[in-house]
């Protein structure tokens, strides 16, 4: 009996320190973000490797990279950027299949493409990803990063075509308050 106690405590034990590890990993990851993306990828690219079950190591990997990717870097850096990106929104939609984050996260790349070369991509991504961006709203019409972003991408379009894009700043506004209300974990 004291041997099967023993190894429960043991067993509990070590789950808390690991989770304690993996805590101070992404809050480390989280704060690398606001000055280095390249090396907050690598960092969140690592976490990846060792919580294979997690989809918030391959999102932010993957938000990383897409932050590393609106064009303040040579073109082929830019690009393996927006590929690795796309790498990991692979691993977490994988991991939480029709995920309105995860969505976002697509139409926020297909956006640097578009931007990247609005030649190539501008016509074979804009549908699908107002398509993209859509579907997340029907699923998650007051989660801030969804409206947001989806506001914005549709003002991109309607400057693109001469459009007014007024009926989308309402859109906006209730991202702003939907992330005043928003409780952060």
């Amino acid at each position: 009996m004291k041997l099967i106690t023993t190894s429960l405590f043991l067993l509990i034990a070590t789950f808390c320190v690991a989770q304690a590890n993996y805590e101070t990993a992404m809050k480390n990851g989280l704060e690398l973000m606001k000055t280095d993306l390249q090396s907050a990828a690598h960092h969140f690219e690592r976490i990846t490797a060792a919580e294979k079950e997690n989809r918030l190591p391959p999102y932010y990997a993957a938000l990383a990279y897409i932050n590393n990717s609106w064009g303040q870097h040579p073109k082929e850096q830019t690009l393996a950027s927006m590929i690795k990106a796309q790498e990991f929104i692979n691993k977490a939609e994988a991991l939480s299949p029709n995920n309105p984050e995860i969505m976002v996260l697509q139409g926020l790349l297909n956006t640097c493409y578009v931007k990247y070369d609005s030649s190539i991509y501008g016509m074979k991504l804009s549908g699908p990803t107002t398509s993209l961006y859509e579907k997340a709203i029907a699923m998650a019409p007051n989660n801030p990063r969804v409206v947001s972003n989806r506001a914005q991408w549709l003002m991109g379009s309607a400057r693109f075509f001469g459009k007014d894009v007024q009926p989308y700043c309402d859109d906006l506004k209730k991202a702003v308050k939907l992330f005043e209300a928003e409780n952060p974990k």
